[in-house]
């Protein structure tokens, strides 16, 4: 598959600054066009997602594909010990915890009424995220289409579970077809086997963002599981 990625945004959280990330840049979170009562009851995933869609060129009136491996666990994890405790659970906060929250947010601070959508397929979100986005620019339903991607670190009951460096993070990037005579990037399967310790891999998504910065002719984006070849074709 062949695409465009006009502009995008990533944030890394600055206390997580791990090898390989150096050519990233780093910077605070705005979101200072955020109501301050509203600013108040966002969480840190809600932050991450919100500042990165908003650096995105356009992002205000683009369809938006939201994706994350986990969501907002540590929310999430925070209203099971609720439960599990008998403690009173707030609807704010369980309405905010959901998997497609942030994106919806941000549609309502935009009034973007174009279409969302919410996806979840473990380590592989956000190769899932590229692949739908794709079939819908190719029958032609969006001509451009916003993708997000954040996860942030498992909360330290989950660790153990863990299969990939846990890095709080986010990308946002507008994506469309290419036109004839532009750079562009493609995205195939490969075989590839892997010898670096799962627990040492760093997400897709963040070898996504150093491809996309670097413009590197050919790039392996791989996981525990399967891998990607990203090609830049530069005109």
């Amino acid at each position: 598959m062949e695409f465009v990625v006009d502009n995008f945004s990533v944030w890394i959280a600055p206390e997580q600054q791990i090898s390989g990330l150096e050519s990233l840049p780093h910077q605070d979170l705005d979101l200072n066009w955020v109501a301050p009562m509203q600013r108040r009851r966002l969480s840190q995933f809600m932050k991450m997602a919100l500042h990165c869609m908003h650096k995105v060129e356009g992002a205000q009136t683009l369809a938006i594909n939201f994706s994350s491996r986990h969501g907002d666990l540590p929310k999430t994890s925070g209203l099971l010990d609720a439960i599990c405790t008998d403690d009173a659970l707030s609807p704010t906060a369980f309405g905010l915890s959901v998997h497609n929250a942030a994106v919806g947010i941000f549609s309502i601070l935009n009034n973007n009424t174009a279409a969302m959508n919410a996806i979840a397929c473990g380590n592989d979100s956000i190769i899932s995220a590229l692949i739908d986005s794709y079939a819908r620019l190719h029958t032609q339903l969006c001509e451009q289409i916003m993708i997000c991607h954040a996860d942030r670190a498992l909360p330290t009951e989950y660790q153990c579970f863990a299969d990939e460096l846990q890095v709080d993070h986010c990308i946002a990037l507008s994506l469309r077809l290419a036109k004839q005579g532009e750079c562009y990037f493609s995205l195939e399967p490969i075989d590839f086997g892997s010898t670096t310790d799962a627990n040492q891999l760093l997400p897709i998504s963040i070898q996504f963002a150093i491809a996309l910065l670097n413009k590197a002719p050919k790039t392996i984006l791989f996981n525990n599981q399967r891998a990607w070849m990203l090609t830049f074709h530069a005109g």
